[in-house]
Protein backbone atom coordinates (compact mmCIF):
# COMPACT_ATOMS: atom_id res chain seq x y z
CA UNK A 1 0.00 0.00 0.00
CA UNK A 2 1.05 3.61 -0.37
CA UNK A 3 1.88 5.11 3.00
CA UNK A 4 2.41 8.63 1.62
CA UNK A 5 5.60 9.02 3.63
CA UNK A 6 7.67 11.11 1.24
CA UNK A 7 5.46 14.25 1.18
CA UNK A 8 4.99 14.01 4.94
CA UNK A 9 8.69 13.86 5.71
CA UNK A 10 9.54 16.71 3.36
CA UNK A 11 7.07 18.84 5.30
CA UNK A 12 8.11 17.62 8.71
CA UNK A 13 11.87 17.62 8.69
CA UNK A 14 12.80 20.20 6.07
CA UNK A 15 10.19 22.88 6.69
CA UNK A 16 8.81 24.30 9.89
CA UNK A 17 7.90 27.71 11.28
CA UNK A 18 10.52 27.36 13.99
CA UNK A 19 13.20 25.93 11.73
CA UNK A 20 14.30 22.29 11.63
CA UNK A 21 15.37 20.77 14.91
CA UNK A 22 18.57 18.83 15.35
CA UNK A 23 19.39 16.88 18.48
CA UNK A 24 21.94 18.89 20.42
CA UNK A 25 21.52 21.70 17.89
CA UNK A 26 21.39 24.60 20.34
CA UNK A 27 18.59 26.62 21.87
CA UNK A 28 19.19 30.04 20.45
CA UNK A 29 22.29 30.68 22.55
CA UNK A 30 24.74 28.77 20.37
CA UNK A 31 25.52 25.93 22.73
CA UNK A 32 23.91 22.92 24.29
CA UNK A 33 24.23 21.83 27.86
CA UNK A 34 25.63 18.60 29.24
CA UNK A 35 23.73 15.34 28.68
CA UNK A 36 20.71 15.18 30.95
CA UNK A 37 19.34 12.17 32.81
CA UNK A 38 16.59 13.85 34.83
CA UNK A 39 13.91 13.86 32.13
CA UNK A 40 14.43 10.19 31.28
CA UNK A 41 14.66 9.32 34.97
CA UNK A 42 11.28 10.88 35.70
CA UNK A 43 9.77 9.19 32.69
CA UNK A 44 10.94 5.90 34.23
CA UNK A 45 9.35 6.86 37.56
CA UNK A 46 6.12 7.67 35.76
CA UNK A 47 6.22 4.33 33.96
CA UNK A 48 6.73 2.50 37.24
CA UNK A 49 3.83 4.35 38.85
CA UNK A 50 1.55 3.82 35.85
CA UNK A 51 2.38 0.12 35.77
CA UNK A 52 1.67 -0.24 39.48
CA UNK A 53 -1.68 1.52 39.01
CA UNK A 54 -2.67 -1.07 36.36
CA UNK A 55 -4.40 1.53 34.21
CA UNK A 56 -5.33 1.34 30.53
CA UNK A 57 -3.15 2.64 27.70
CA UNK A 58 -5.74 5.37 27.14
CA UNK A 59 -5.09 6.66 30.65
CA UNK A 60 -1.36 6.17 30.42
CA UNK A 61 -0.73 8.17 27.26
CA UNK A 62 -2.90 11.00 28.59
CA UNK A 63 -1.14 11.19 31.95
CA UNK A 64 2.25 11.13 30.25
CA UNK A 65 1.16 14.05 28.06
CA UNK A 66 0.27 16.05 31.18
CA UNK A 67 3.65 15.23 32.69
CA UNK A 68 5.65 15.96 29.55
CA UNK A 69 3.95 19.32 29.12
CA UNK A 70 4.61 20.30 32.75
CA UNK A 71 8.26 19.25 32.50
CA UNK A 72 8.76 21.00 29.15
CA UNK A 73 7.13 24.26 30.21
CA UNK A 74 9.12 24.22 33.47
CA UNK A 75 12.40 23.71 31.62
CA UNK A 76 11.51 26.48 29.17
CA UNK A 77 10.84 28.77 32.15
CA UNK A 78 14.35 28.05 33.43
CA UNK A 79 16.38 27.68 30.23
CA UNK A 80 14.33 29.20 27.42
CA UNK A 81 15.00 28.45 23.78
CA UNK A 82 11.54 27.32 22.67
CA UNK A 83 8.00 28.60 23.08
CA UNK A 84 6.11 27.08 26.02
CA UNK A 85 3.27 24.73 25.16
CA UNK A 86 0.64 25.58 27.76
CA UNK A 87 2.09 27.58 30.67
CA UNK A 88 4.29 30.62 30.10
CA UNK A 89 6.39 31.19 33.21
CA UNK A 90 9.71 32.79 34.08
CA UNK A 91 12.09 31.34 36.63
CA UNK A 92 14.69 33.40 38.49
CA UNK A 93 18.14 33.40 36.95
CA UNK A 94 20.18 30.43 38.02
CA UNK A 95 17.23 28.19 38.93
CA UNK A 96 17.98 24.48 38.69
CA UNK A 97 16.37 22.88 35.66
CA UNK A 98 16.79 19.43 37.23
CA UNK A 99 14.88 20.56 40.33
CA UNK A 100 12.18 22.04 38.10
CA UNK A 101 11.88 18.73 36.22
CA UNK A 102 11.56 16.79 39.48
CA UNK A 103 8.94 19.12 40.96
CA UNK A 104 6.89 19.30 37.76
CA UNK A 105 6.86 15.54 37.26
CA UNK A 106 6.09 14.93 40.92
CA UNK A 107 3.19 17.37 40.84
CA UNK A 108 1.54 15.63 37.91
CA UNK A 109 2.12 12.08 39.13
CA UNK A 110 0.90 12.75 42.66
CA UNK A 111 -2.27 14.32 41.27
CA UNK A 112 -3.14 11.67 38.67
CA UNK A 113 -1.66 8.59 40.36
CA UNK A 114 -2.16 9.37 44.07
CA UNK A 115 -2.11 5.73 45.18
CA UNK A 116 1.49 5.46 43.96
CA UNK A 117 2.66 8.64 45.70
CA UNK A 118 4.02 7.22 48.95
CA UNK A 119 5.63 4.08 47.55
CA UNK A 120 7.04 5.32 44.22
CA UNK A 121 6.78 9.04 43.52
CA UNK A 122 7.83 10.62 46.82
CA UNK A 123 10.92 8.41 47.33
CA UNK A 124 12.04 9.26 43.78
CA UNK A 125 11.47 12.96 44.46
CA UNK A 126 13.46 12.85 47.68
CA UNK A 127 16.34 11.08 45.92
CA UNK A 128 16.28 13.57 43.04
CA UNK A 129 16.54 16.57 45.34
CA UNK A 130 19.28 14.94 47.40
CA UNK A 131 21.38 14.80 44.22
CA UNK A 132 21.00 18.57 43.71
CA UNK A 133 23.04 20.94 45.91
CA UNK A 134 20.92 22.72 48.51
CA UNK A 135 20.46 26.41 48.00
CA UNK A 136 18.65 29.06 46.04
CA UNK A 137 19.01 27.31 42.66
CA UNK A 138 17.31 24.21 43.98
CA UNK A 139 14.50 26.04 45.77
CA UNK A 140 13.81 28.27 42.76
CA UNK A 141 13.70 25.22 40.48
CA UNK A 142 11.31 23.43 42.82
CA UNK A 143 9.10 26.51 42.99
CA UNK A 144 8.79 26.92 39.22
CA UNK A 145 8.21 23.21 38.61
CA UNK A 146 5.52 23.10 41.28
CA UNK A 147 3.88 26.24 39.88
CA UNK A 148 3.80 24.98 36.31
CA UNK A 149 2.46 21.53 37.28
CA UNK A 150 -0.32 23.19 39.28
CA UNK A 151 -1.28 25.37 36.32
CA UNK A 152 -1.29 22.43 33.91
CA UNK A 153 -3.61 20.55 36.28
CA UNK A 154 -5.88 23.58 36.61
CA UNK A 155 -6.09 24.28 32.88
CA UNK A 156 -6.86 20.63 32.07
CA UNK A 157 -9.17 20.06 35.04
CA UNK A 158 -12.36 19.84 32.95
CA UNK A 159 -10.94 18.38 29.74
CA UNK A 160 -13.00 15.19 29.89
CA UNK A 161 -10.28 12.85 31.11
CA UNK A 162 -11.90 9.83 32.77
CA UNK A 163 -15.37 11.30 32.29
CA UNK A 164 -18.28 8.95 32.96
CA UNK A 165 -19.09 7.98 29.37
CA UNK A 166 -20.81 4.69 28.61
CA UNK A 167 -21.17 2.54 25.53
CA UNK A 168 -24.20 0.28 25.30
CA UNK A 169 -23.71 -2.70 22.97
CA UNK A 170 -26.70 -3.75 20.90
CA UNK A 171 -28.87 -6.50 22.34
CA UNK A 172 -29.52 -8.58 20.33
CA UNK A 173 -26.26 -8.16 18.38
CA UNK A 174 -26.28 -6.24 15.10
CA UNK A 175 -23.86 -7.36 12.36
CA UNK A 176 -21.02 -4.88 12.09
CA UNK A 177 -21.54 -3.31 15.50
CA UNK A 178 -18.94 -3.69 18.24
CA UNK A 179 -19.52 -6.12 21.06
CA UNK A 180 -17.21 -6.13 24.11
CA UNK A 181 -14.44 -8.68 23.77
CA UNK A 182 -14.04 -9.33 27.49
CA UNK A 183 -15.79 -8.82 30.81
CA UNK A 184 -13.32 -6.11 31.80
CA UNK A 185 -14.33 -2.43 31.57
CA UNK A 186 -14.31 -0.94 28.09
CA UNK A 187 -11.16 1.03 27.29
CA UNK A 188 -11.47 4.75 26.66
CA UNK A 189 -15.14 5.46 25.88
CA UNK A 190 -14.51 9.02 27.13
CA UNK A 191 -11.31 9.53 25.18
CA UNK A 192 -12.78 10.64 21.87
CA UNK A 193 -14.79 13.30 23.72
CA UNK A 194 -11.77 14.80 25.49
CA UNK A 195 -10.42 18.25 24.74
CA UNK A 196 -7.33 17.60 22.62
CA UNK A 197 -3.97 19.06 23.55
CA UNK A 198 -3.16 20.66 20.18
CA UNK A 199 -5.90 19.68 17.72
CA UNK A 200 -8.94 21.91 17.25
CA UNK A 201 -11.34 19.06 18.01
CA UNK A 202 -11.32 15.27 18.41
CA UNK A 203 -13.04 14.78 15.05
CA UNK A 204 -10.72 17.12 13.12
CA UNK A 205 -9.24 14.19 11.18
CA UNK A 206 -12.07 11.67 11.44
CA UNK A 207 -11.72 9.09 8.63
CA UNK A 208 -14.45 7.90 6.28
CA UNK A 209 -15.28 4.73 8.20
CA UNK A 210 -14.95 0.97 7.71
CA UNK A 211 -16.08 -0.75 4.51
CA UNK A 212 -19.76 -1.55 3.97
CA UNK A 213 -20.55 -5.14 4.94
CA UNK A 214 -21.98 -5.90 1.52
CA UNK A 215 -18.90 -4.75 -0.37
CA UNK A 216 -16.10 -6.66 -2.04
CA UNK A 217 -13.64 -4.61 0.01
CA UNK A 218 -15.16 -5.96 3.23
CA UNK A 219 -14.98 -9.52 1.90
CA UNK A 220 -11.29 -9.08 1.00
CA UNK A 221 -10.39 -7.65 4.40
CA UNK A 222 -12.42 -10.30 6.19
CA UNK A 223 -10.73 -13.10 4.28
CA UNK A 224 -7.25 -11.65 4.85
CA UNK A 225 -7.56 -11.58 8.63
CA UNK A 226 -9.40 -14.89 8.75
CA UNK A 227 -6.53 -16.55 6.92
CA UNK A 228 -3.39 -14.88 8.28
CA UNK A 229 -4.57 -13.75 11.72
CA UNK A 230 -5.84 -17.10 12.90
CA UNK A 231 -4.20 -18.93 15.77
CA UNK A 232 -3.80 -21.88 13.42
CA UNK A 233 -2.72 -19.96 10.30
CA UNK A 234 -0.45 -21.81 7.90
CA UNK A 235 0.24 -18.73 5.73
CA UNK A 236 1.71 -16.46 8.39
CA UNK A 237 5.53 -16.56 8.51
CA UNK A 238 7.58 -17.04 11.65
CA UNK A 239 8.74 -13.41 11.56
CA UNK A 240 5.17 -12.18 11.10
CA UNK A 241 4.15 -14.21 14.13
CA UNK A 242 7.04 -12.76 16.13
CA UNK A 243 6.18 -9.20 15.05
CA UNK A 244 2.53 -9.67 15.97
CA UNK A 245 3.45 -10.89 19.44
CA UNK A 246 6.03 -8.12 19.85
CA UNK A 247 3.45 -5.43 19.10
CA UNK A 248 1.02 -7.14 21.44
CA UNK A 249 3.16 -6.19 24.43
CA UNK A 250 2.14 -3.44 26.88
CA UNK A 251 2.13 -0.39 24.58
CA UNK A 252 2.74 2.44 27.05
CA UNK A 253 5.68 0.76 28.76
CA UNK A 254 7.12 -0.36 25.43
CA UNK A 255 6.92 3.12 23.88
CA UNK A 256 8.38 4.95 26.85
CA UNK A 257 11.23 2.50 27.13
CA UNK A 258 12.11 3.39 23.53
CA UNK A 259 11.91 7.11 24.16
CA UNK A 260 14.11 7.00 27.25
CA UNK A 261 16.68 5.05 25.28
CA UNK A 262 16.51 7.66 22.51
CA UNK A 263 17.09 10.52 24.96
CA UNK A 264 20.02 8.80 26.61
CA UNK A 265 21.61 7.41 23.44
CA UNK A 266 21.55 10.85 21.81
CA UNK A 267 22.91 12.46 24.97
CA UNK A 268 20.27 15.17 24.88
CA UNK A 269 20.64 18.07 27.26
CA UNK A 270 17.75 19.05 29.53
CA UNK A 271 16.18 21.41 26.97
CA UNK A 272 16.28 18.94 24.10
CA UNK A 273 15.20 16.03 26.32
CA UNK A 274 12.19 17.93 27.67
CA UNK A 275 11.25 19.16 24.22
CA UNK A 276 11.52 15.72 22.63
CA UNK A 277 9.40 14.10 25.34
CA UNK A 278 6.76 16.81 25.01
CA UNK A 279 6.70 16.60 21.21
CA UNK A 280 6.19 12.86 21.16
CA UNK A 281 3.86 12.63 24.19
CA UNK A 282 1.50 15.37 22.98
CA UNK A 283 1.42 13.92 19.47
CA UNK A 284 0.68 10.45 20.84
CA UNK A 285 -2.09 11.72 23.10
CA UNK A 286 -3.81 13.74 20.38
CA UNK A 287 -3.51 10.88 17.88
CA UNK A 288 -5.14 8.62 20.45
CA UNK A 289 -7.95 11.12 21.08
CA UNK A 290 -8.59 11.38 17.34
CA UNK A 291 -8.45 7.60 17.05
CA UNK A 292 -10.98 6.99 19.80
CA UNK A 293 -13.31 9.63 18.42
CA UNK A 294 -13.54 7.45 15.31
CA UNK A 295 -13.62 4.20 17.28
CA UNK A 296 -16.74 4.99 19.26
CA UNK A 297 -18.32 6.99 16.43
CA UNK A 298 -18.27 4.00 14.06
CA UNK A 299 -18.28 1.28 16.77
CA UNK A 300 -17.18 -1.43 14.33
CA UNK A 301 -16.93 -5.07 15.35
CA UNK A 302 -13.67 -6.89 15.96
CA UNK A 303 -12.46 -9.84 13.82
CA UNK A 304 -13.08 -12.24 16.71
CA UNK A 305 -16.75 -11.26 16.61
CA UNK A 306 -17.10 -10.76 12.86
CA UNK A 307 -15.53 -14.02 11.72
CA UNK A 308 -17.42 -16.15 14.20
CA UNK A 309 -20.61 -14.48 12.97
CA UNK A 310 -19.60 -14.19 9.33
CA UNK A 311 -22.77 -15.78 8.05
CA UNK A 312 -24.84 -12.93 9.49
CA UNK A 313 -23.25 -9.99 7.64
CA UNK A 314 -25.33 -10.36 4.46
CA UNK A 315 -22.26 -10.86 2.26
CA UNK A 316 -22.18 -14.13 0.33
CA UNK A 317 -18.39 -13.89 0.04
CA UNK A 318 -17.79 -14.25 3.78
CA UNK A 319 -18.09 -17.66 5.40
CA UNK A 320 -18.39 -17.68 9.17
CA UNK A 321 -16.34 -19.89 11.46
CA UNK A 322 -17.75 -20.11 15.00
CA UNK A 323 -14.51 -21.73 16.26
CA UNK A 324 -12.13 -19.14 14.78
CA UNK A 325 -9.56 -17.67 17.19
CA UNK A 326 -6.87 -15.01 16.96
CA UNK A 327 -3.11 -15.40 17.18
CA UNK A 328 -2.95 -12.86 19.99
CA UNK A 329 -4.72 -14.33 23.00
CA UNK A 330 -6.70 -11.20 23.94
CA UNK A 331 -8.41 -8.67 21.70
CA UNK A 332 -8.36 -5.15 23.21
CA UNK A 333 -11.73 -4.23 24.64
CA UNK A 334 -12.63 -1.27 22.44
CA UNK A 335 -14.03 -0.92 18.90
CA UNK A 336 -11.96 -2.14 15.96
CA UNK A 337 -11.86 0.83 13.58
CA UNK A 338 -9.37 2.46 13.35
CA UNK A 339 -6.36 0.62 14.75
CA UNK A 340 -5.00 2.42 17.82
CA UNK A 341 -1.43 1.21 17.28
CA UNK A 342 -1.63 2.46 13.68
CA UNK A 343 -2.98 5.80 14.89
CA UNK A 344 -0.24 6.46 17.41
CA UNK A 345 2.92 4.42 16.89
CA UNK A 346 3.91 5.83 13.45
CA UNK A 347 3.96 9.29 15.03
CA UNK A 348 7.12 8.26 16.88
CA UNK A 349 8.97 7.87 13.59
CA UNK A 350 7.75 11.15 12.21
CA UNK A 351 8.44 13.12 15.40
CA UNK A 352 11.97 11.71 15.54
CA UNK A 353 12.53 12.51 11.85
CA UNK A 354 11.52 16.09 12.56
CA UNK A 355 13.61 16.26 15.74
CA UNK A 356 16.77 14.84 14.15
CA UNK A 357 16.31 16.54 10.77
CA UNK A 358 16.77 13.22 8.97
CA UNK A 359 14.73 10.21 7.93
CA UNK A 360 17.41 7.89 9.34
CA UNK A 361 15.79 7.52 12.74
CA UNK A 362 17.31 4.15 13.78
CA UNK A 363 14.71 3.79 16.52
CA UNK A 364 14.98 0.75 18.79
CA UNK A 365 11.78 -0.48 20.44
CA UNK A 366 12.40 -2.80 23.40
CA UNK A 367 10.66 -6.07 24.03
CA UNK A 368 9.16 -6.40 27.48
CA UNK A 369 8.80 -10.18 27.35
CA UNK A 370 12.10 -11.39 25.96
CA UNK A 371 11.12 -11.48 22.29
CA UNK A 372 14.10 -9.33 21.31
CA UNK A 373 14.30 -5.61 20.59
CA UNK A 374 13.41 -4.39 17.10
CA UNK A 375 15.15 -1.49 15.32
CA UNK A 376 13.58 0.60 12.57
CA UNK A 377 15.85 2.53 10.22
CA UNK A 378 13.20 4.86 8.80
CA UNK A 379 9.65 5.96 9.72
CA UNK A 380 8.20 3.88 6.89
CA UNK A 381 9.69 0.70 8.34
CA UNK A 382 8.01 1.33 11.68
CA UNK A 383 4.70 2.24 10.06
CA UNK A 384 4.66 -0.84 7.85
CA UNK A 385 5.42 -3.32 10.59
CA UNK A 386 3.22 -2.05 13.40
CA UNK A 387 0.19 -1.79 11.13
CA UNK A 388 0.57 -5.18 9.51
CA UNK A 389 1.35 -6.79 12.85
CA UNK A 390 -2.17 -6.00 14.02
CA UNK A 391 -3.55 -7.90 11.03
CA UNK A 392 -1.12 -10.78 11.52
CA UNK A 393 -2.23 -10.93 15.16
CA UNK A 394 -5.87 -11.25 14.14
CA UNK A 395 -7.20 -8.14 15.85
CA UNK A 396 -7.62 -5.60 13.01
CA UNK A 397 -8.83 -5.34 9.43
CA UNK A 398 -6.85 -3.63 6.67
CA UNK A 399 -8.98 -0.45 6.53
CA UNK A 400 -8.49 0.09 10.26
CA UNK A 401 -4.72 0.03 9.75
CA UNK A 402 -4.65 2.24 6.68
CA UNK A 403 -7.02 4.85 8.09
CA UNK A 404 -5.25 4.72 11.45
CA UNK A 405 -1.99 5.60 9.69
CA UNK A 406 -3.83 8.47 8.04
CA UNK A 407 -4.79 9.83 11.45
CA UNK A 408 -1.23 9.42 12.68
CA UNK A 409 0.17 11.31 9.72
CA UNK A 410 -2.27 14.20 9.90
CA UNK A 411 -2.06 14.62 13.66
CA UNK A 412 1.75 14.57 13.56
CA UNK A 413 1.85 17.22 10.87
CA UNK A 414 -0.62 19.42 12.74
CA UNK A 415 0.99 19.19 16.18
CA UNK A 416 4.52 19.81 14.92
CA UNK A 417 3.49 22.64 12.60
CA UNK A 418 1.85 24.57 15.43
CA UNK A 419 3.99 23.82 18.49
CA UNK A 420 7.50 23.44 19.94
CA UNK A 421 9.12 26.17 17.86
CA UNK A 422 12.19 28.21 18.69
CA UNK A 423 11.43 31.18 20.86
CA UNK A 424 12.04 34.63 19.38
CA UNK A 425 11.88 36.38 22.73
Amino acid sequence: MAWLLAPLLVTMYVVGPGGPATAGGGHGHGETGPPDASVASWDAVGTQAFTAAALSPAEGHTIFAYMAIAVYDSVMAVKGGYDPFLVAADAPDGASAEAAVAAAARGILVHYLPAQSASIVEPAYTAALEAIPDGRAESDGVAIGTEVAGKVIAVRANDGFRAAVTYTPPDPPIPGVFLPTSATPLIGPYLGLMEPFALRSPDQFRPKGPPHLGSREWAREYSEVKLIGSSTSTTRTADQTLAARFWGEAPVQQAHGAWRKFVLDHQLDVVDAARFMAMISVTYADALIACFDAKYHYAFWRPITAIRAGDTDGNARTAGDPLWSTLLPATPNHPEYPSAHSCITPTAGWVIARFLHTTRINLTIPSLTGLGDRTFAQPGDLTYEVGNARIWGGIHFRSAVEDGVGISKRVSMWVLAHNFHRSHR
